[in-house]
């Protein structure tokens, strides 16, 4: 059995996969090479989209973005994707 996630949705997509395999158990990440993030989500996931500063920041950010060809037509913005290993987790 494995656990698969999906990162490019929001939130990331969970599926339990082969549920009837108990001879193995993983975890199955599709890394794609970005992500595109809707900015209205960003605001709600941050908490932040009542502060009108954070809005002006982000606003700056995603101009800047736009600038180099970094987001959509739907107005998404293109975020790469950083992996990290973590420490084993010891009981």
């Amino acid at each position: 059995m494995y656990l698969h996630i999906d990162p490019t949705q929001v939130p990331p997509g969970l599926e339990v996969c082969e549920a009837d395999d108990f001879t193995a158990f993983k975890v199955v990440i599709d890394v794609p090479e970005h992500a595109w993030i809707d900015p209205e989500t960003l605001a709600e996931l941050a908490g932040r989209g009542g502060d009108d500063e954070w809005r002006r920041n982000l606003a700056g950010m995603l101009a800047y973005a736009a600038s180099k060809g970094w987001c959509d037509e739907a107005g998404r913005v293109r975020a790469h994707i950083e992996v990290t290993t973590a420490a084993p987790h010891q009981d």
